[in-house]
């Protein structure tokens, strides 16, 4: 999967407008200078300044400036635009990532993809592209300016120009592999401290907390280093219109004076030099987001282009009644090779270590895919099963469901396809065992924390049985922290038969479950 194209969507037709508008301010800055120039000449000759020179100086100058505020403003919404059409495409691709490569990332790692990097994708379309663009169109109409008011001052200020925009470009070049290794040690840093900060106290207790602030010193005083070699850099690059925009204003005045020019060309000149300051300016900050847009592009590009699960290939739905469970020589972590049959609307006890259990949860759920051999259900190769038919009839039951921090009502409909009244959906959380945590949180409004945090044990399981309630599955995988008392909670509150139950424990339970 690529990245999606910079100018999709409007953005191209954004970014014509942008250079339309920055053409607008060029006129202006134009008008502007040659009004100053009469305006000048009027004062030199001792007249009445004339009204309509001052109106196009004071209106020349508001359109400047409502000419840029929309300019600004539309290079903002493009960049969000992207930023947008970029992070749903991350976010989509992870969704059909195998749920052990995604499981693999740091946390660090995935929280920069979606804020760091977000940053940059939308700096580059919001203030890269359109300053870009502003400079390509009004460095040239200035100078433009700059020769209809004399061509001696854009012959004078042509060069000293000519070698700045060639510096800014060489130094830009420069900017890419400096924030490249500032990028590196940031993300670095950001990794360590999403994993280190939830086990503070306890790196404390083991007495890590100097060794592991000594390490994060080190790795800060790296990332400084390249921190300011990069700022540097950069501050340089913005620097160098300040130096070149002196130089081409005492080169104005002295060609304009030995020309014998007088002093309202001079100032008009003047004028349009400072006017041609900013998006000159505006170049050394284009470099800046490049980089970054560089050095993100790729971080994102390699992220799209893991591979996905193979799932939904002829998307067939499984047939009525009592589903059978086929593995055939399925590899698992430990080594092992899954070969089972449980016929539909029994129970199977898999005697399997912590490992192997996830590992065949995930493929059965269709989090992950076999590297080999097949699983069957009904006949039917799991990975030709549509979306739909896999997340309704195969369910997990375990203490860990999927939970995302929102309502306690949010939590126990995640995942189904109605939405039963509130009143219905309390009496079944009572049924279930959750009436003590109805009154803790205050209601079915009240706040579950991400991954049910602030919930029991118990009260996990019971909100993934309210789950199985609303949802009722063909398929149970009962998770390895279960007992055999869960099966019969999950028999008596589903009133279900001809359920295919998946046990997944040590060898010593097998018994008790089939009894």
């Amino acid at each position: 999967m690529a990245l999606p194209p910079l100018l999709d969507r409007g953005r191209g037709r954004g970014l014509a407008l942008v250079a339309m508008l920055t053409l607008m301010q060029g006129v202006a800055a134009g008008a502007a200078a040659f009004a100053t120039r009469a305006l000048f000449e009027t004062m030199h000759g001792g007249d009445a300044l004339p009204l309509v020179g001052l109106s196009v100086l004071a209106g020349a100058g508001a359109i400047i400036a409502m000419t840029r505020i929309a300019a600004r403003y539309l290079g903002e919404g493009i960049g969000q635009d992207y930023a947008r059409q970029i992070r749903a495409a991350l976010f989509e691709h992870a969704a059909h990532m195998p749920a052990s490569a995604v499981a693999e990332r740091r946390a660090g790692y995935v929280s920069l993809r979606f804020v760091g990097d977000m940053t940059a994708f939308r700096n580059w379309l919001g203030l890269g592209l359109p300053r870009l663009v502003a400079g390509a169109v009004l460095i040239p109409t200035m100078l433009v300016v700059l020769w209809l008011l004399d061509p001696v001052f854009a012959l004078a200020v042509v060069p000293v120009f000519g070698i700045t925009l060639l510096a800014i470009t060489l130094g830009g070049m420069r900017l890419i592999p400096l924030h490249r290794r500032l990028r590196v040690r940031r993300a670095r840093i950001a990794a360590e401290m999403a994993e280190r900060m939830p086990l503070a106290p306890q790196l404390d207790r083991l007495g890590r907390r100097r060794k592991e602030l000594a390490q994060l010193d080190k790795r800060t005083e790296a990332m400084i280093r390249a921190a300011l070699r990069h700022r540097l850099s950069a501050e340089t690059l913005n620097a160098l219109p300040d130096l070149a925009a002196g130089i081409a204003a005492a080169l104005v005045i002295l060609t304009g004076h030995r020309a014998g020019l007088g002093t309202g060309n001079i100032a008009a000149a003047l004028a349009v030099l400072g006017l041609l300051l900013s998006p000159l300016r505006d170049l050394g900050g284009v470099w800046n987001h490049r980089a970054a847009f560089r050095v993100a592009a790729t971080k994102a590009q390699a992220a799209l282009s893991r591979q996905k699960r193979d799932l939904y290939r002829t998307g067939q739905r499984l047939p009525k009644g009592p589903v059978d469970v086929t593995f055939e020589n399925v590899p698992l972590p430990s080594g092992q090779m899954l070969s089972l049959h449980a016929k539909g609307g029994t129970k199977t006890c898999l005697p399997i270590g912590e490992l192997d259990a996830r590992a065949v949860r995930d493929m059965l759920l269709g989090l992950d895919t076999p590297s080999a051999g097949r699983i069957l259900l009904s006949g039917i190769d799991l990975r030709d099963l549509s979306r739909g038919s896999l997340r309704r009839h195969v369910q997990c039951l375990s203490t860990a469901p999927e939970v995302l921090q929102g309502s306690l009502r949010r939590a126990l409909l995640m995942g189904c396809d109605h939405r039963p009244e509130d009143a219905t959906l309390e009496q079944l959380a009572r049924e279930v065992g959750l009436g003590p945590l109805l009154k803790r949180l205050g209601g079915l409004s009240g706040t579950v924390l991400e991954r049910g945090k602030n919930l029991t044990q118990t009260e996990r399981f019971s909100l993934g049985l309210a789950r199985i309630r609303l949802l009722p599955p063909k398929v149970l995988l009962l998770g390895l922290e279960s007992d055999p008392g869960d099966w019969m909670r999950f028999a008596v509150h589903l009133g279900k038969t001809g359920v295919t139950v998946i046990q997944m424990g040590r060898a010593q339970q097998a018994a008790q479950v089939a009894a």
